[in-house]
């Protein structure tokens, strides 16, 4: 039997008359060998086997028949009986409600599950549903399952792109203003190192490895000479060690503010016997350091440092003063008052 009718219809008659039948089928569910898979197509079944039965008789014609008799009288003896053993492997019918479920997966639940394309292989929806049930199957054949899983995966695939779209343009106008930020962090950067370089007071900052992260010319300036060949070389001194520009006693300064995270404020201290003013206080806790000096023998810091100290001079001893004026009476008062013109004569000769 051949083709796929043929075959199913053979196989259902031997099932059925197989007292009657008691021969084994030769079934071909690809039309056979002249009409089946690796034959070139468009080609009319009876035409081609009267092509093979020519070619056949062809060969007859040279066939040895002595040689041929003398093969079957020594292979005569051979004995081709076979038996068999009852070995069941058909699978048992699967429940209704699997067969439901798996009509539902293909989307024709609640349908007529006894029609069907046939794209699968089956008569019915309903055998393939058997089928797969069975495991001889699977739903990636039914091909209305195919096409809508096909129609769901564009459609996912679709939003997906838009998603990423949308996603893309977010990060392009993200990418937009970062790039406005830092221009505008550079352009604030770029003011605050010109306006550091402007100050008469010398500023450095520091990492937490006393290396160099900023400093201004005034600093450089009160370093010295050798300060100043390698500013040339190395602008700002960036990377510098502090400990190889500064003595001891100083930089280990910054090292108590990196520390203790407590700020040094209005130190004084001496630098190749110049007199300076050393203020040290933390940017980012124990990671970035500043500070700023001051040269006490510079006329505006010297002026504005005197009346400062006599300043704090009064108000540290004011409370002082006021809890001992009932006592003194009026000669508190008087040094008070003395003290008060000091400040003002000091800020007159400023003026003038």
């Amino acid at each position: 039997a051949e083709g796929k009718m043929n075959m199913l219809n053979a196989t259902k008659e031997f099932r059925k008359n197989i007292d009657t039948i008691k021969k084994h089928f030769n079934l071909y569910y690809c039309d056979g060998c002249l009409m089946g898979p690796g034959t070139s197509r468009g080609g009319e079944k009876f035409i081609r086997r009267t092509r093979v039965t020519d070619y056949a008789n062809k060969r007859l014609k040279d066939f040895d028949k002595k040689k041929w008799q003398e093969e079957v009288d020594k292979y005569w003896n051979l004995d081709y009986s076979r038996s068999f053993i009852n070995d069941n492997q058909r699978i048992d019918m699967p429940s209704e409600e699997r067969i439901n479920e798996i009509l539902k997966a293909i989307g024709k639940d609640g349908k007529n599950t006894d029609l069907g394309c046939n794209a699968c292989g089956y008569n019915s929806c309903r055998d393939f549903a058997i089928a797969v049930a069975k495991g001889l199957a699977k739903v990636d054949m039914c091909l209305t399952y195919s096409l809508r899983n096909r129609h769901d995966y564009i459609k996912a695939l679709k939003s997906t792109n838009e998603k990423l779209a949308q996603t893309q343009k977010a990060l392009q106008d993200s990418e937009k203003v970062a790039l406005k930020e830092k221009e505008a962090a550079k352009e604030a950067s770029d003011t605050i190192g010109s306006m550091l370089q402007k100050l008469p007071s010398g500023v450095v900052i520091i990492d937490k490895k006393l290396k160099i992260i900023h400093s201004n010319n005034s600093f450089v300036e009160i370093l010295g000479e050798e300060a100043k060949s390698i500013d040339e070389v190395i602008p700002g001194l960036i990377g510098a060690d502090l400990k190889t520009l500064l003595p001891f006693n100083i930089y280990n300064i910054f090292t108590h503010v990196f520390s203790k995270s407590e700020n040094i404020l209005n130190r004084d201290i001496l630098i190749d016997d110049k007199l300076l003013n050393l203020s040290v206080f933390t940017i980012r806790k124990n990671k970035i350091v500043g500070a700023v000096f001051r040269d006490m023998y510079s006329p505006e810091v010297r002026k504005e440092e005197v009346l400062k100290r006599v300043t704090d001079v009064i108000d540290k001893n004011l409370a002082m003063v006021q809890k001992i004026g009932f006592l003194l009476g009026e000669g508190a008062s008087e040094t008070e008052q003395m003290l008060n013109s000091i400040i003002e004569l000091y800020k007159l000769s400023n003026k003038e």
